[in-house]
């Protein structure tokens, strides 16, 4: 049996060994389904998000958040769905879908609010070097980046004392997380979160960045993953990450960017020439990430 093999089999049985089974709302589901057909009727998406009050309330509170910056307050999903159209609103209710399965919180062992300032510091990354790259559309990357390390999350809720030792070997040894789960594991967060995305039915392109975002050979797979890939390697690097509720210590310098040199080298080959304006607009995708976070965690 090849690694690969025995890693999906392993993810498989810690996913039938949950008491519970995440799920995404069926309401959001529904829209998401909707909203992939080649016609989506944007009344019927309406609708469906309209009659589960908690993903309304929750999609309107994204949509005034500094990420998204318009110039005006919205109010209601109709209006925001004439505003900004069917890709932003399914844009909009993954990321809900995202919020509301890290927002279970009651065995986690990963503080919430650094889970999502990494989740949509990937996602702005990454939207960033898809519009510097041209090599695949944003508004993909972006929620690939919100999406990717979302097997991170349900490990850490399901098995968190399990999930806590696999983070504390990772900082002891300084090995990437990846690594420590799959001596913890037997596989990782992109085995387990690739299953469950594929029960919650989400489209194929996030299902393969989820599973091969930490990829030994990332080059060879296809650009979205290894833009976002390369996304989530620099938010580590400018400290937006997931943390311990009770973080152990951290063998890390704190220097701000102390490897973003070398991955830029990954850029370039990606076709990001203009490596300048990505070091300029970095600083302020931080500041974005840590306003919406805390107007969301508020």
């Amino acid at each position: 049996m090849s690694v690969s093999e025995s890693s999906h089999l392993s993810a498989k049985k810690i996913i039938a060994s949950f008491q519970t089974l995440p799920t995404i709302p069926a309401a959001a589901a529904r829209a998401i389904q909707i909203l992939n057909e080649p016609d989506p009727d944007l009344s019927e998406v309406a609708d469906i998000v309209l009659a589960d009050q908690v993903i309304a309330a929750r999609v309107i509170r994204i949509i005034n958040s500094p990420l998204y910056k318009l110039l005006h307050e919205i109010d209601s999903v109709k209006q925001a769905l004439i505003y900004l159209g069917p890709q932003k609103i399914f844009e909009i209710i993954l990321t809900s879908c995202f919020l509301e399965l890290t927002d279970n919180s009651g065995n986690q062992c990963l503080r919430v609010q650094s889970c999502w300032e990494h989740s949509f510091g990937v996602a702005l990354v990454s939207r960033n070097l898809a519009e510097l790259s041209g090599a695949v559309k944003p508004e993909l990357a972006f929620v690939s980046g919100i999406l990717h390390d979302i097997g991170e999350v349900i490990l850490s809720q399901q098995l968190p004392e399990q999930f806590r030792q696999a983070m504390q070997l990772s900082l002891e040894r300084e090995v990437n997380l990846h690594d420590a789960e799959m001596e913890q594991f037997g596989t990782s967060h992109c085995e387990v979160g690739a299953l469950l995305a594929e029960q919650w039915r989400f489209p194929e392109p996030f299902l393969q960045v989820i599973l091969h975002h930490h990829s030994a050979q990332i080059e060879q797979k296809s650009p979205l993953i290894q833009i976002v890939s390369l996304a989530d390697q620099i938010c580590a690097d400018v400290r937006l990450k997931c943390e311990l509720n009770q973080p152990v210590r951290d063998n890390g310098t704190g220097i701000y960017g102390e490897h973003l040199q070398e991955l830029e080298q990954q850029l370039g080959r990606l076709g990001v020439e203009d490596l300048a304006a990505f070091r300029q607009s970095l600083g302020t995708m931080v500041q974005k990430v840590k306003e919406t976070v805390q107007s969301l965690y508020a």
